[in-house]
């Protein structure tokens, strides 16, 4: 794939990258978001992510339950506005 999705016209894209901005639309419009998704939207790896997570990087707002809430064995989910609000500053 050529650059980012986000800057390219619908018209110049390849049927391949059409099919990934479908979706990352689709992906985006749900209220959660799981890890793998979290990591595909952000464009980083699931170990970049939990390394992120250990050192509170991100926002406890973005995580459902926040930081103190989040336990190993449990399925780490992310509010998706907040993500996207957080991801355009």
């Amino acid at each position: 794939m050529r650059g980012d999705l986000g800057s390219m016209r619908t018209s110049d894209m390849t049927l391949s990258e059409l099919y990934v901005a479908f979706n990352r639309l689709a992906m985006v419009q749900k209220i959660t978001m799981d890890l793998s998704e979290f990591c595909e939207v952000t464009g980083k790896g699931q170990k970049e992510v939990y390394a992120l997570l250990r050192c509170q990087y991100y926002p406890d707002e973005l995580i459902i339950g926040g930081y103190e809430g989040r336990k190993r064995k449990k399925k780490l989910l992310f509010d998706t506005q907040k993500v996207l609000e957080w991801m355009r500053r």
